[in-house]
């Protein structure tokens, strides 16, 4: 946030990220994409910023649920389109700074031959009486040393909808992390 005079000026800036997918289907449970770096997600080393909104775009037609985990460290959470398996010992060496639950029926529009996924703020990513609370603003915290900070994705459902079998080529899907800075 930049000062002019007592007044802060809010900045904002969009980064795009292509994520290392399989062309293959996936199942319940599969690791969609392994952590995968969010560039200049924050302005200084060691800075933080807001993560106020994400688009997924995909150039697939299928619909799957799944759920985003933002990391300050780049550790690998498994292997890409293999069932998680992710040890307390490895979750902690990544430092998660949050979570974001994506559910494909509330939240898709087709365009075509794919499929955008837009979460806002307020934006309540479950269905149940016990899930429905909003998943953003996430503080995003880089590193010392580093502005980057990362992100990794697993097919699954917490509505048992059953958009957990998606099909996907190599460079299918695109993530835009709306921040502000």
């Amino acid at each position: 946030m930049t000062w002019i005079g007592t007044v802060p000026q809010i900045r904002y800036k969009a980064v795009r990220v292509t994520p290392t997918i399989t062309g293959v289907q996936y199942a319940n449970n599969d690791i969609l994409f392994d952590t995968t770096e969010i560039p200049n997600a924050v302005e200084t080393a060691g800075g933080g910023s807001k993560l106020i909104n994400m688009t997924i775009t995909s150039k697939s037609t299928s619909l799957f649920d799944c759920i985003f985990y933002f990391w300050q460290v780049n550790q690998s959470m498994g292997t890409v389109n293999a069932a998680k398996s992710i040890s307390d010992a490895t979750m902690a060496a990544g430092k998660c700074l949050g979570t974001i639950y994506m559910n494909a029926d509330n939240l898709q529009n087709n365009y075509s031959n794919g499929r955008i996924y837009s979460i806002n703020q307020g934006y309540s990513g479950f269905t149940g009486e016990t899930k429905t609370y909003p998943q953003l603003p996430i503080v995003l915290q880089a590193e010392a040393g580093s502005t980057s900070v990362y992100v990794n994705a697993i097919i699954q459902s917490e509505d048992g909808s059953g958009n957990v079998t998606p099909s996907f080529s190599v460079g299918d899907i695109e993530l835009i992390f709306g921040l502000e800075l």
